[in-house]
């Protein structure tokens, strides 16, 4: 007889670095065991330090696997099973796994839910609740998808667990910029170029102003060679992928981070900084529903270089303004960022109404 299960998370990738993962791993600890973890893309059908109360299927890219690995989790969904998806693309197998009557909670992401929806994902969407990880995510949704305008979206920011930041490890701030993003040459969105752009004038003024940039892609060659012409090949390093203990480090001795991005979703790099108690640059956007401008950091218009290189002389200029705005930010991520809060916050929204009351509500 199969294991009756209380929740079902549907994800493209569970064990990965990117953030729809780390999202993935803070909705898993929000939801009841014994829990099931379906995911597109991880290649393994056991990893990760998992309690016994949970599976975790594997579909290694192949689509056709996922396929068969929802329909081998149906028979043991009953009218009281969670399911939670969290990428609107698998929106529509989290919709066929409820088909007992409780309706699945999708989560908005970023940039996916940004277009016009296709059939499927609209299907899916109509017969779920819907959570958006910002209210930024909520109004691209809503104007790209003007018909779904009225639909009851919550908001859920998304959380990291805490750890000690710098001060408490005794570790010397140098006088380097962090930006932590991929370089991809399809979503040049992060700020990279903006960066590069401002940064010889800011040399002029702080000349042992480094920018380290942290993370890879096809785009990083084109930005390598960006950097030397424009004579900055000691002044920015490139560092490629880093693993989680370097990573930790650079947060904790880089005297800022910055990521002046368009269309971030959410951005939980931020959060990664504020709680290594590091002053932030974001740019407008959902990087505004984190960072309190004038207060834990600085907010600016991603297009212009004026804001962008203010915001660098302030902070590279005022160092106790550094601290002040990184003290802050520590102490607004322990109050509202953690996964604690997070979780909190996502066992209020999830499976509030069952599928066969909104069927009963419409008739």
């Amino acid at each position: 007889m199969m294991t009756p299960l209380r929740s079902i998370l549907v994800t493209p990738n569970l064990l990965g670095k990117d953030g729809v993962s780390t999202l993935s791993r803070e909705v898993i600890g929000a939801l009841p065991a014994p829990s099931l973890a379906l995911s597109l893309h991880d290649s393994t059908d056991a990893g990760g330090d998992w309690s016994r109360d949970l599976e975790l299927h594997g579909a290694r890219g192949s689509r056709l696997r996922f396929l068969f690995d929802i329909a081998r989790a149906m028979p043991r969904v009953t009218p009281d099973t969670l399911v939670v998806c969290s990428h609107l693309h698998l929106a529509p197998a989290a919709r066929v796994l409820s088909w007992r009557g409780r309706r699945p909670t999708i989560i908005l992401c970023g940039i996916e839910a940004w277009v016009g929806l296709r059939p499927a994902e609209q299907w899916a969407i109509s017969g779920g609740e819907i959570v958006a990880i910002s209210q930024h995510t909520v109004d691209r949704f809503r104007a790209a998808n003007p018909a779904l305008a009225s639909i009851d979206i919550a908001v859920c920011h998304p959380g990291l667990p805490a750890r000690p930041h710098s001060s408490e490890m005794g570790e010397e701030v140098s006088p380097t910029a962090l930006i932590v993003a991929r370089m991809s040459a399809a979503e040049r969105y992060k700020g990279h170029d903006a960066l590069l752009d401002v940064w010889p004038d800011l040399l002029s003024r702080h000349p042992d102003a480094v920018l380290a940039v942290a993370g890879d892609g096809d785009d990083r060659l084109r930005l390598e060679a960006r950097a030397a012409a424009l004579g900055l090949t000691r002044a920015v390093r490139f560092l490629g992928r880093v693993d989680d203990c370097q990573l930790d480090e650079l947060y904790r001795s880089c005297r800022l981070f910055v990521m002046p991005s368009r269309d971030e979703g959410f951005g939980l790099v931020f959060l990664e900084a504020m709680r290594a108690a590091k002053p932030c640059i974001g740019g407008r956007g959902a990087a505004s529903e984190i960072i309190e401008h004038g207060v834990t950091g600085l907010i600016v218009d991603p297009d212009s270089r004026h804001e962008l290189s203010a915001a660098l002389e302030r902070l590279y200029s005022e160092p106790d303004t550094c601290e002040q705005f990184g003290a802050a930010g520590r102490r607004r991520f322990l109050s509202s960022f953690t996964d604690d809060s997070f979780r909190a916050r996502l066992r209020k929204v999830i499976g509030r109404r069952p599928l066969v009351a909104l069927a009963a509500s419409t008739s």
